[in-house]
C-alpha cells in the first residue's frame, strides 16, 4: 500500500477499534494504527478551526465525540506536531492552545501514512491494514484471505478475532462456503451493493432499499422495515443512529449515497459522516421538531447555506446536537435579548458548506415517503439521546437481527463476481 492508503486505513481501522473498550489488551497489538487513526481524527475535528485557543476544551471533544481517551490526548497532539500539521501553543512548559495547519484529505493521509510508517508498525498491524483495505474493494473467500491479502497463516486467526469485535470484518456463510466483507463497502461501493440486493435480494429487500433511495434518511425500526434492520447490522448500509435514553435501543437513519463521488466515499469519510448528521437531523426537524417542524428537510438545508443560520425554537439544542457536535453549526445566542433559546448558526468552511450541498442533494433525489415511520421513530427523536456512528450502529443493531444470513450470502457472493474494485 502507498502512504495515502495507509493513512487512510489507519482512521478506518480505528473508527472500528472505537467499538472496543479502550482499556482491553487485545488493542495492544494495534496501538500505533490506534494513535495514528485518532491523529486523523482529530485532524479532520481541528482543520475548520484555525486557531483553537483552549486546549482543555478540545480534550473535553475530542474523548467525547471521537473516543480520543484523556490518557491517550497528548500523544495524540504530538502526533499532530511530528507532522507538522498543527503547530502548539505552549506556557510554562504545557500546551495550551493550537494552530492549524491541516491540508485537504489526500495530503493528510499521505502525511499520516508516512507517520505510521515511521513509527515502524508490527506485522500484525501492517496485515490488519491490508486486509481491511481488500475487503472495503469487495468480498473474499475466506478460504483465500492469505492469497488474495498475503497474511501469515498464523496471524489469521488473531486478525478476524480483532476484525469481528470491531466490526471491521463481517463474514456470511453460503453454498461454497465463508464469505468475508467489510462494512466500508457501503462505504465505498454502495452502488453496485445497493444493485446486488436488486438482482439477488428476495422481494421485501427490494421495497426496503427502494424505500431508502426514495427517503434518505429513512428512520428505521425493526418492525417497520427488517431488512433494512438486518442490513444494518450487517454492515451491508450506512445508517448513523440515535440511542434512545434509558436503554430502550437505538434509531438507525439509512442513507445509501449511490449517487456520490467516489473519492469522497473512499477518502473523505469525515466529510460523508457530516454530510450523514446533516440528514440525521433535518429528517428530525421535519417530522419531530417539537415546537415547531421544518416545512421540508431540504429547506433547512438551504437556509443555513443562504442565511447562515436557523430561526430558534425551544427543541433546536436537541434537534441539531448532532451537526453541533460535527463543527457543522455552533449554537448562537437567542435573537431576543431575554430569549434562552439558541440559534443554530453555520460555521462557515468550504467543507461544511460542501456536506450541506451533498445532504441537500441526497435529500431530494426522490420524493418523501408518508406514513411509514413508526411510532419508536417519533419517541427517539424528540428525545435528548446521542449520536452513534455507523459502525457503532452496527455493533448495537447485531444482537437484534432477525434474518438468517444465507439471505444476504448470495448477495455477497455475486458481488465477489465482480473482482477487486480499484
Amino acid at each position: 500500500m502507498d502512504g495515502y492508503t495507509e493513512g487512510l486505513r489507519c482512521q478506518d481501522v480505528n473508527t472500528g477499534l472505537r467499538n472496543i473498550d479502550a482499556t482491553s489488551p487485545v488493542l495492544t497489538p494495534v496501538k500505533k494504527t490506534r494513535l495514528v487513526g485518532m491523529a486523523a481524527d482529530l485532524a479532520a475535528l481541528v482543520r475548520s478551526k484555525e486557531i483553537v485557543e483552549d486546549i482543555t476544551v478540545l480534550e473535553s471533544v475530542a474523548a467525547a465525540e471521537l473516543d480520543i481517551p484523556s490518557t491517550s490526548f497528548d500523544a495524540v497532539v504530538q502526533v499532530l506536531e511530528s507532522a507538522e500539521l498543527v503547530e502548539l501553543t505552549r506556557r510554562g512548559g504545557q500546551v495550551t492552545g493550537l494552530t492549524s495547519e491541516v491540508p485537504h484529505h489526500r495530503d493528510l493521509y499521505e502525511t499520516l501514512g508516512r507517520e505510521w510508517r515511521g513509527r515502524q508498525p508490527s506485522q500484525l498491524e501492517e496485515e490488519l491494514l491490508a486486509v481491511v483495505n481488500q475487503l472495503a474493494k469487495g468480498p473474499v473467500a475466506a478460504e483465500s484471505l492469505t492469497s488474495v491479502v498475503g497474511v501469515e497463516n498464523s496471524d489469521v486467526d488473531r486478525i478476524l478475532s480483532l476484525g469481528s469485535d470491531a466490526e471491521l470484518i463481517k463474514s456470511v456463510s453460503g453454498i461454497d462456503g465463508t464469505i468475508l466483507y467489510s462494512p466500508y463497502t457501503a462505504f465505498e461501493n454502495p452502488k453496485l451493493l445497493a444493485d446486488m440486493a436488486e438482482q439477488h435480494g428476495n422481494d421485501r429487500l427490494l421495497e426496503e432499499f427502494a424505500a431508502v433511495r426514495e427517503h434518505q434518511g429513512l428512520a428505521v425500526t425493526s418492525e417497520a422495515y427488517p431488512m433494512l434492520w438486518d442490513a444494518i447490522g450487517r454492515g451491508l448500509i450506512i445508517a448513523p443512529s440515535i440511542e434512545l435514553p434509558g436503554g430502550a435501543g437505538d434509531m438507525p437513519f439509512a442513507t445509501l449515497p449511490y449517487t456520490l463521488d467516489r473519492e469522497l466515499l473512499v477518502g473523505e469519510k469525515p466529510v460523508l459522516e457530516k454530510v450523514l448528521a446533516v440528514i440525521a437531523c433535518v429528517r428530525c426537524g421535519e417530522k419531530f421538531g417539537g415546537y415547531s417542524n421544518l416545512v421540508d428537510a431540504a429547506v433547512g438545508v438551504n437556509a443555513l447555506l443562504r442565511w447562515g443560520e436557523l430561526e430558534p425554537h425551544e427543541s433546536s439544542a436537541r434537534q441539531y446536537r448532532l451537526m453541533r457536535n460535527k463543527g457543522i453549526i455552533t449554537f448562537g445566542p437567542d435573537h431576543v435579548p431575554w430569549g434562552r433559546w439558541v440559534t443554530p448558526t453555520l460555521v462557515d468552511t468550504p467543507e461544511n458548506r460542501r456536506a450541506l450541498e451533498i445532504a441537500r442533494d441526497l435529500l431530494t433525489l426522490g420524493e418523501a415517503l408518508t406514513g411509514r415511520e413508526a411510532e419508536k421513530a417519533s419517541q427517539a427523536l424528540s428525545s435528548d439521546a446521542r449520536y452513534l456512528g455507523p459502525l457503532k450502529t452496527v455493533k448495537a443493531t447485531k444482537p437484534r437481527l432477525m434474518h438468517k444470513e444465507s439471505e444476504y450470502s448470495k448477495i455477497m457472493a455475486a458481488f465477489m463476481g465482480y473482482g477487486t474494485l480499484g
